[in-house]
């Protein structure tokens, strides 16, 4: 290696690791700074334990992770995968789950030394690689570039999950597309590491926002958004979320309660998934509007051996919402495709890879037929229980057999018997807007036990 001694740069070929707590703000909103730091802290500590036991030295902090180097590429990756599982086995918010992105790339760079020898940074393109591949990099996900074809005996890549399927090395490894990093002319190549139990699930599968197969006929702002509610009135049902826009800024945008999904309650600083469709006179508003951290009712739609898949439940335009099933969440035994199940949201991206936390099966709900959003017949008859209502509106939302329904004043048959939450009523199914469900000549009744 050449050395520029007299400023100090001495150039070095070297395997950069860079790991990230994923969603790290949602860690931050409303706590005290010192249980932040006490979670980075022990983020740092994991990732060192790690780099420690696989030839790995640390090089720096960084806003919300760690940067640590190695000799060798194949001691970098399994690295990364050692932590991934560590940190599964120790999660310390239910809510969400402790996940990180990493980002590992290998390459020449600068070591910068003081005038006694003692090296304080490094400076190169291998580095800045490795923090854009873990900023790209979704929970859960390992991204490796590296400039050399890969080969099965420098590395020996393992994990708990492989293991137990036999994965062969090849199966350990997703090409993905070439990656456009600032700096750099050509696009980098880089790899998916499959170190999770299927390899063809979806948060390995596709751990990247710029992966996700875009369907032409679907309108861009269509797309999920992530954002947090800024304001809302609960009185007259609608708010305003937070969230960064397509313009790198952050902007408000208006919802409103009949667009939460589930009309599960909403507070300020609550986290939401949402899209943005245009509401009156062309403006746009925030509708789907997914609560993150409360409880939703859905259906088991597929699994795999080691019992994870998904979950999914439906939206405003009776689209699934997809929730990839963490195995160590599953608080029953013998969960099946079609089970009903009631689960709390989490979330493992901004707009996508989403995750079923504290998921239980639904027993009382096993009778009912047909999935949910598709299961009432216009004009039929049908009793509900009141979730919400706002008496100085006129209007709220009752469920029914797992649907929203909404109810307006001017369809009750007694309007100076106002419903409220908890209370049961008898009505006419109407179709409502955008393939939801109206209750027509509404009627209060007493009826206990109903099955709902």
């Amino acid at each position: 290696m050449s050395h520029t001694r007299d400023i100090g740069l001495e150039s070095v070929v070297k395997s950069f690791l860079c790991a990230r707590i994923h969603n790290a703000e949602q860690y931050k909103d409303g706590r005290p700074v010192l249980e932040w730091a006490e979670l980075h802290a022990g983020f740092y500590q994991a990732v060192l334990l790690q780099a420690n036991r696989h030839n790995g030295k640390f090089v720096k902090c960084l806003a919300s992770g760690v940067m640590c180097v190695f000799r060798h590429p194949g001691d970098a990756v399994q690295a990364a995968i050692d932590l991934q599982e560590h940190l599964l086995e120790r999660r310390r918010y239910p809510a969400y789950g402790l996940s990180c992105g990493v980002g590992i790339a290998t390459g020449e760079v600068f070591a910068l030394h003081w005038n006694d020898g003692k090296r304080i940074d490094y400076l190169g393109i291998a580095s800045d690689m490795a923090q854009q591949l873990c900023e790209q990099a979704r929970g859960h996900a390992i991204l490796l570039h590296h400039p050399d074809p890969i080969v099965a005996h420098d590395f020996p890549f393992r994990s708990r999950a492989g293991e137990l399927v036999n994965r062969p090395f090849v199966d350990y490894l997703q090409e993905m597309p070439p990656f456009r990093m600032t700096g750099v002319a050509a696009p980098i190549k880089r790899l998916a590491i499959h170190w999770q139990a299927n390899p063809g699930e979806y948060i390995t599968a596709s751990p990247v926002e710029i992966n996700r197969a875009q369907v032409e006929e679907e309108p861009i702002q269509s797309r999920p958004y992530f954002g947090k509610v800024s304001a809302f009135k609960k009185e007259r049902g609608f708010g305003f979320i937070q969230y960064y826009s397509d313009n790198h800024e952050y902007q408000e945008i208006y919802f409103h309660m009949t667009y939460v999904i589930h009309q599960v309650p909403v507070f300020e600083n609550d986290h939401v998934q949402f899209v943005i469709k245009p509401g009156k006179e062309g403006r746009p508003q925030a509708c789907s509007v997914l609560v993150l951290g409360s409880r939703f009712q859905g259906r088991v739609e597929s699994l795999a051996e080691d019992g994870s898949g998904f979950i999914a439940i439906r939206d405003h335009d009776a689209k699934p919402i997809r929730f990839f099933i963490l195995t160590q969440e599953v608080q029953y035994s013998g969960m099946r495709v079609d089970d009903l199940v009631e689960f709390s949201a989490g979330s493992g991206s901004e707009s996508e890879g989403l995750i079923a936390l504290q998921i239980t099966r639904q027993n009382d709900l096993q009778s009912l037929q047909g999935d949910m959003g598709e299961n009432l017949v216009i004009g039929a008859i049908e009793h509900a229980v009141v979730t919400v209502y706002f008496p100085e509106k006129g209007y709220g939302f009752a469920k029914c057999k797992r649907n929203s329904v909404y109810i307006h004043v001017s369809e009750l048959t007694d309007p100076e018997h106002v419903p409220g939450p908890g209370d049961h009523i008898e009505f006419e199914v109407y179709p409502g807007r955008n393939e939801t469900y109206r209750a027509n000549n509404v009627r209060l009744i007493k009826k206990k036990g109903l099955d709902l």
